[in-house]
């Protein structure tokens, strides 16, 4: 049905609804006939019966007058018998046709009954009453035959009547079943007819619907119903063209996205390695100037142990001159003195390793990446800024919870970049508890830092929480812009999270996101790719 076009369809569906119309007239008209010519035999048997009944009346009658004939003599007797003798010829001609033999026996009967009563009359009429009486007699004999034929004419012709009767009633109800079942198939033939027609329209309308509501939200790949040689057909083949259409220019439109997103990319890739190199330009002129000082006191104290020793040697017949308590005074001294010493080479040498990163990451912002323990980067990034606060403000203290995810494995980034970022959000996380302890009204408040680090599949994630002041709303949208800041002026440059937003979006691929409740909390979350691929296939996207 699906090759034929909708017109033809309902062309054939009407056709198929007017052959059922007029098989099932047909039909009923010759069921009605057929009933029909029943009741007419029915309504025949009745006037037989009817005819019967009026010949067995006047046969009554005209026994009666010639009775009264025969016994009075007078005229109107005869006449009466005539007329019913007349009326019963008329009934007995009426019921011939039914059947002739016997109406034939009738009149055989009733005409010798006729001829014995007219003999009777006339002997009666000679005044020989004997002889009349057993003419009269005789007739009688006639007359009960005749009368019973006619009582038997009437039962059987009541007889057949009921049964025409009984027939044409059980016919009827026979045809009218007949009927309803014929009018019921086909009116079952004809709704599944037209459910047959009305699917092969409607279900393919349906998919023709689905389709174009699935194209109007975007989704080409949306399956367009086979193309048939009918109108639906011809609508499904538009369809497919505009979905090939729709499916050429969406990629087109995703060769310009990719490409504009590239040059989004290259710009801020040009924008963040101009701002990298100006910091690094900064900090390789701070570190070579605070490298030669520093030179000087690493290479003093070590200079200083030796001549310490030598002194000791010196010293030492006139130090063993002296008294017990004096040497004793003497060596804790010079112990005291070595021990300094020791410290300062030491904390020159740790001074001199931060002054030898600072150039590493002043001469490494060519970006290049290696694999890093994140875990052990982000406890030594921790333990430097809280150090680095401590040193600034004696009486700083805070609280530091450390959750890490020990399943990490290595991952590829620049471990100096990364650092940066760690130390810039433990900064301000230091800074925004240490800055609520200081406002509070509650002296039980406790300043807290927690750092939590998480696998996440292709991902990694840092997070960073303080329950410090929190950031209002109005900033949250403007907190990674450049030189915008939340702290009063001279406590804050406004780069801190604008480079560290550079650093993990542009440079890793990886994004950085704040969740904040003022007075309650603030916390950074950093997601950073695995491996370099993907980092960079995601910078570009």
């Amino acid at each position: 049905m699906a090759r034929l076009t909708i017109r033809t369809r309902l062309i054939l569906l009407a056709s198929a609804a007017l052959l059922v119309l007029i098989a099932t007239n047909c039909y009923l008209t010759r069921t009605l006939s057929e009933n029909s010519a029943g009741m007419v035999k029915a309504a025949g048997l009745l006037k037989g019966i009817e005819q019967a009944d009026g010949a067995r009346i006047a046969f009554g009658e005209m026994r009666y007058w010639m009775t009264d004939l025969a016994v009075s003599q007078l005229t109107l007797s005869e006449r009466n018998a005539a007329a019913a003798r007349t009326r019963m010829e008329e009934h007995l001609a009426r019921l011939a046709p039914w059947n002739p033999e016997r109406i034939t026996a009738v009149r055989s009967e009733v005409a010798q009954y006729d001829d014995f009563a007219d003999k009777a009359v006339d002997e009666y009429t000679n005044d020989r009453r004997v002889i009349g009486n057993s003419l009269l007699a005789q007739a009688r004999q006639h007359s009960i035959v005749a009368d019973r034929l006619l009582g038997s004419i009437v039962a059987d012709l009541t007889g057949e009547a009921f049964a025409a009767r009984q027939q044409a009633v059980a016919e009827a109800a026979a045809a009218t079943r007949l009927s309803q079942f014929v009018v019921a198939a086909a009116v079952l033939v004809g709704a599944l007819l037209t459910f047959l027609v009305l699917r092969s329209i409607v279900v393919p309308l349906r998919r023709l619907d689905a389709a174009m509501a699935g194209l109007n939200t975007g989704n080409v790949d949306v399956a367009i119903p086979a193309a048939g040689p009918d109108e639906i057909g011809a609508v499904a083949r538009t369809l497919a063209r505009f979905r090939d259409t729709l499916v050429e220019q969406n990629r087109r439109e995703r060769e310009l996205r990719v490409a504009h997103e590239e040059l989004k990319a290259t710009q801020a890739s040009l924008i963040h390695a101009e701002k990298m190199a100006s910091l690094g330009q900064l900090t390789a002129g701070i570190a070579h100037e605070i490298k030669n000082p520093l030179n000087f006191v690493n290479n003093f104290a070590s200079l200083s142990v030796e001549l310490l020793d030598e002194f000791k040697e010196t010293v030492r017949p006139v130090i063993a001159a002296l008294g017990a308590d004096k040497r004793a005074e003497v060596d804790e001294v010079t112990d005291m003195l070595t021990a300094n010493l020791d410290k300062i080479a030491e904390h020159g040498k740790r001074a001199d390793g931060i002054v030898q990163s600072m150039l590493a990451h002043s001469r490494g912002a060519s970006g290049e990446r290696q694999r890093a323990d994140l875990n052990a980067l982000t406890e030594e990034a921790l333990n430097l800024a809280y150090h680095g606060a401590r040193a600034q403000d004696p009486d700083f203290n805070i609280t530091l919870e450390r959750e890490f995810d020990r399943t990490i494995a290595p991952i590829e980034l620049v471990p100096q970049d990364i650092s940066r970022v760690l130390l810039n959000l433990f900064g301000n996380g230091f800074y925004a508890a240490d800055k609520r302890r200081r406002e509070a009204a509650d002296a039980t408040f406790r300043p807290t830092l927690k750092v939590v680090t998480r696998a996440l599949g292709n991902e990694v994630e840092i997070r960073v929480r303080d329950n410090g002041t929190g950031i209002p709303t109005e900033f949250r949208d403007k907190l990674f812009q450049p030189f915008f800041t939340t702290k009063p002026t001279g406590e804050g440059t406004g780069l801190g999270l604008s480079i560290s937003y550079d650093i993990v979006t542009h440079q890793h691929g990886g994004t950085i996101t704040v969740d904040s409740r003022v007075d309650e909390f603030t916390e950074f979350t950093i997601r950073l790719l695995r491996s370099r691929q993907t980092a960079m296939a995601a910078a570009k996207a």
